[in-house]
C-alpha cells in the first residue's frame, strides 16, 4: 500500500472540555505562545501515519475563511466569538489535514531546501475544503473556523478549529460507556462522507485538478457533436434487426417499458448490445476519451488517498456504476420512443378496424428505424451537454 499524499482526522469536544477552554485561552496570543502551548488546546494525537502531540516546530499565524493573516484586534475579536459559543455550549471541531512533504515537493509547493511552501496555496484549498464541509453538514450559516499551518520534518499539516456562536446542533441522550448512566449532549459527529469530501475538495483545488480535466471532457464534447454527414446517416442493417426483435419482445404493457423493470429483465442485455453498437458506430472517439478521462482519475485518487484504501478502489465502483447508469438512460431513451411508436400505430389501427379489433404490433419501418436512431443521437447529446467534469467530481465526493 503506497502512503497517502493527503490525511485528514478529526475529533470534537464539549464546550466544558479543558482543550475547549484552552484554545480559547490561546486563540488571540502570538504564534510564538501558542507553539509552545500547542498541546494544551490540541485534541488531535494521531492519524495512523503521524503523531501531532508535539509542539510544532514552526507555523504559520492564523487564517480564517477570509483572511490569510489576523492583527491583534481580529484575533481578540475572534476570541470573543468562541468565547460566546463556549458560553452557549457549541461543540468544537478540530480537524487536521496532513501533506507528505515529497508530495508538496513533486507538485511545485514545498521547497525543503529552502523551506518555502507556498501558504497562500495551502490557505485557499483549506477554504474550499471548508466551505464543502459546511455545505454538507448545513453549518454555512451557523460555523466560524479559524486555523494555522504547522511545518515539522516529516510532514506538513493545519490544524483547523470550529465552532458555532449560536449552536445548531441538537442535544442527545447518550450512555457513558463506564459507568453505563445516561447522558445529555450535542450531537458532534459528522458524516464520514463531509470528512472524504473535504479531503478531495483540498486535492482537487491544491493541484488545480478541476481544470485540467475539465479541459478534457471539453474536447471529448467538441468532437463527438455529430456533422450533418453522421445525422444523415442511416441505422446499420444489424442495428435494424436488433431494433426490430426488441421492439417485438417488448410487453403489451407499456407502463413496463422502462430498463430497470423486471418486466425487462430478459430483453435489457439485448438493449445493451444496442448502445454499444450505437457508440462504437457514431462516437468511438469519445469512449475511448472517456475511459482515458476515468483511468487518469482512478490513479490521481491512488496517490491522494493511498493505493488499496477504500477511498482509491471506491473509483472502481464508481466507474461501473456510471456505465449502469448510461446503460439506463440510452435504453430509457430507446424505450420512450418505441412507446410513441406503439402508441402512433394503435391508433392509426383502431381507427381504422374499430376499438374492438385486437392489435398486433408490425415491424417498424426504415423511416421509423431512422426516427429512433436520430432520438438517440439527441439523447447521448443531450447527457454529454450536462457531463461536465465537475458534475462528475461532486458525485465522486458525494458517494465516497
Amino acid at each position: 500500500m503506497t502512503r497517502p499524499a493527503i490525511v485528514n482526522v478529526s475529533k470534537f469536544v464539549a464546550a466544558g472540555n479543558k482543550k475547549f477552554a484552552s484554545y480559547v485561552d490561546y486563540v488571540d496570543r502570538d504564534k510564538a505562545i501558542r507553539n509552545e502551548h500547542f498541546s494544551a488546546f490540541n485534541a488531535n494525537r494521531f492519524d495512523g501515519y503521524h503523531r501531532y502531540m508535539e509542539n510544532p516546530e514552526k507555523s504559520s499565524g492564523l487564517f480564517t475563511a477570509d483572511k490569510n493573516s489576523l492583527t491583534q484586534t481580529e484575533r481578540k475579536k475572534l476570541k470573543d466569538t468562541f468565547q460566546l459559543a463556549q458560553k452557549n455550549d457549541s461543540i468544537m471541531w478540530q480537524d487536521v489535514i496532513s501533506f507528505d512533504n515529497q508530495f508538496l515537493k513533486e507538485e511545485g509547493i514545498y521547497n525543503p531546501l529552502t523551506g518555502y511552501l507556498n501558504e497562500v496555496a495551502i490557505q485557499e484549498s483549506i477554504r474550499v475544503g471548508m466551505k464543502g464541509t459546511l455545505q454538507a453538514e448545513n453549518m454555512e450559516a451557523s460555523a466560524i473556523w479559524t486555523a494555522s499551518i504547522h511545518y515539522n520534518t516529516d510532514n506538513i499539516h493545519v490544524h483547523i478549529a470550529m465552532v458555532e456562536p449560536y449552536p445548531t446542533r441538537e442535544y442527545q441522550q447518550f450512555r457513558n460507556k463506564k459507568t453505563g448512566e445516561l447522558y445529555s449532549a450535542r450531537r458532534g459527529s459528522r458524516k464520514q462522507n463531509t470528512l472524504d469530501l473535504m479531503k478531495s475538495k483540498v486535492a482537487n483545488n491544491l493541484l488545480d485538478r478541476d481544470k485540467e480535466l475539465t479541459r478534457i471532457t471539453e474536447l471529448v464534447h467538441q468532437r463527438m457533436i455529430p456533422t450533418e454527414e453522421r445525422m444523415n446517416l442511416f441505422l446499420s442493417l444489424p442495428m435494424q434487426n436488433l431494433m426490430q426483435d426488441i421492439y417485438k419482445k417488448l410487453p403489451d404493457d407499456t407502463r413496463k417499458w422502462k430498463y430497470n423493470m423486471n418486466a425487462l429483465d430478459t430483453i435489457r442485455p439485448q438493449m445493451d448490445v444496442l448502445t454499444n453498437m450505437y457508440i462504437n458506430q457514431y462516437h468511438p472517439e469519445d469512449r475511448s476519451e472517456l475511459n482515458l478521462a476515468l483511468n487518469d482519475q482512478k490513479e490521481f485518487y491512488k496517490r491522494i488517498y493511498g493505493e488499496g484504501t477504500k477511498e482509491a478502489n471506491r473509483f472502481e465502483d464508481y466507474k461501473s456504476n456510471k456505465e449502469e447508469e448510461f446503460y439506463a438512460k440510452m435504453g430509457n431513451a430507446f424505450l420512450k420512443e418505441c412507446k410513441n411508436i406503439r402508441q402512433n400505430e394503435k391508433h392509426v389501427f383502431h381507427q381504422k378496424f374499430g376499438e374492438n379489433k385486437v392489435f398486433h404490433p408490425g415491424t417498424l419501418s426504415r423511416r421509423t428505424l431512422k426516427k429512433l436512431k436520430d432520438s438517440l443521437q439527441k439523447d447521448y447529446r443531450s447527457m454529454k451537454n450536462q457531463r461536465k467534469y465537475q458534475e462528475l467530481q461532486e458525485e465522486m465526493e458525494r458517494k465516497s
